[in-house]
């Protein structure tokens, strides 16, 4: 495997910065229940509007696909 300098670089900081957006996002996403949202005039939380399936698709399923999709990328990158 030929791994130059440039490359390693390159993919430690496409690392650095994919774990920093990354664990932006999740935190983001993990309080998103809490969310109050005002419709018509009336505060309600994200948890009561939301179905809870909905919910649990972007709590639980997002971020692991998120991360399956960033070891898909770099796996093939490796040869």
């Amino acid at each position: 495997m030929d791994l130059s300098a440039k490359k390693l670089v390159s993919m430690v900081v496409l690392l650095f910065i994919i774990g920093s957006i990354l664990a932006i996002g999740l935190v983001s996403v993990s309080v998103i229940g809490a969310q109050i949202v005002n419709i018509g005039g009336v505060n309600y939380t994200v948890s009561n509007v939301l179905d809870p399936t909905v919910l649990t698709l972007l709590t639980t399923l997002l971020p692991i696909l998120v991360v399956i999709g960033i070891a898909m990328y770099f796996i093939p990158s490796m040869d």
